[in-house]
């Protein structure tokens, strides 16, 4: 069935877009008293006892929009939140969240929450603390109407900022049929269709120290083979499209008047797939002779790519749709941050990402939202449920 505006999108999942769009802008004030609580609770990474208690508050008010929230431990890293909506159609969707922060105790006292008619300020506001509220009422709203879907779960985790690996309840969602990631919207509003991966590595390199003045031919410089290796590494930034390279470390415990015997660098490599990042991971492996210097590579890790499937591009697709039918209009970007939205793709789970308010300036104190989007940024949200519901992805292979 077609919107009378030409949409090729299911009529409900318009109607949802719109309805949800407009209840929660009549009601943007009770959001934007949520988002202050939580803007105003310091949850710096790492901190458990502010990050539960945060939780603990979020639980509770998503118990009143109707969902059934659970806390769930997480060793080490105190509770994630997983908040469950039950509807009557077939489509599970995750709403993808976290709820720390990159600053430290202390901040929102000295910087709180200031809401304005076109944006809102705050330590975390955009990450991703406002994500959480546009997830949040987009919930309550669904709550509140034909409910077109099977289960829609919000999941907040405590722990984004600081984990180098995927969220720690990420099993839950096996098997569901989307993940929408709210970090914000790009500073042009648009959604995240693609996201870099990244890998990091360090060389290290063992040579022999030495005085410096009083024998400086007696020693086996560590640093310099790594010079030499940051010189070869940098010819992988743009070797491939998208593909970039920066030494982001060269450390030598040595003193200033020492030949250094041992030293290190790091790496960052940022690339669009995973094909990518695994052919510049050989080359970073394809070492040099250095004579009486030892060089070993030590993988660090890093987060898979989101890559633009088909079935990412549906949902890009319908999101920039149903914008459009409420009066939201953008369109689609690649990004080279990070997100937990990559860690949910790289589990085969369709996953879109962008769908916060938008915003910018993340982790700086100019960091913002714009207002007027977190009503349209939820009806978008809605409509994308219910259009999963209905089938969009079922010719996404």
């Amino acid at each position: 069935m077609r919107d009378v505006t030409g949409s090729a999108l299911p009529l409900l999942a318009v109607e949802e877009a719109r309805r949800v769009a407009a209840g929660v802008g009549a009601d943007l004030a009770v959001l934007l008293g949520d988002l202050e609580t939580w803007v105003n609770a310091d949850t710096p990474g790492g901190d458990i006892e502010r990050l539960d208690r945060l939780a603990a508050v979020m639980a509770h008010t998503l118990d009143g929009y109707g969902l059934h929230p659970e806390l769930v431990p997480v060793a080490g890293k105190g509770l994630y939140l997983h908040a469950v909506l039950e509807g009557s159609g077939r489509a599970r969707v995750a709403l993808l969240c976290h709820h720390d922060t990159v600053f430290p105790a202390g901040t929102a006292a000295a910087w709180p929450f200031r809401a304005g008619v076109e944006r809102c300020h705050g330590p975390g506001v955009a990450d991703m603390k406002g994500g959480i509220a546009v997830a949040a009422h987009a919930a309550r709203l669904l709550a509140l109407g034909p409910r077109p879907f099977a289960r829609v779960e919000l999941v907040s985790v405590s722990d984004e900022e600081t984990r180098s690996g995927a969220p720690l309840t990420l099993d839950r969602l096996e098997g569901f049929d989307a993940v929408l990631c709210l970090e914000c919207g790009r500073v042009d509003g648009s959604v995240v269709s693609a996201r870099k991966g990244g890998r990091w590595f360090r060389i290290h390199a063992l040579g022999r120290p030495a005085h410096a003045g009083v024998d400086p031919d007696g020693g086996r410089n560590a640093v310099l083979p790594l010079c030499h290796e940051a010189l070869r590494l940098t010819e992988l930034h743009h070797a491939r499209e998208g593909l970039t390279f920066q030494v982001t470390e060269l450390i030598t415990p040595a003193g200033v008047n020492t030949v250094p015997g041992e030293a290190f660098l790091t790496g960052d490599l940022r690339g669009p797939t995973a094909a990518d990042l695994d052919w510049a991971m050989e080359q970073v492996r394809a070492l040099g002779h250095h004579p009486d210097v030892e060089l070993r590579e030590e993988d660090l890790g890093g987060p898979p790519p989101l890559e633009r499937t088909p079935a990412v591009a549906a949902l890009a697709g319908a999101a920039i749709e149903l914008g459009a039918a409420i009066g939201h209009h953008f369109g689609e970007s690649l990004t080279g941050g990070v997100s937990d939205g990559s860690w949910a793709a790289a589990a085969g789970i369709p996953t879109l990402d962008g769908l916060g308010p938008v915003g910018g300036d993340d982790h700086t104190p100019d960091e913002y939202v714009e207002t007027p989007t977190f009503a349209t940024r939820a009806g978008v949200v809605a409509g994308l449920v219910a259009a999963i519901d209905a089938g969009l992805l079922a010719d996404a292979a």
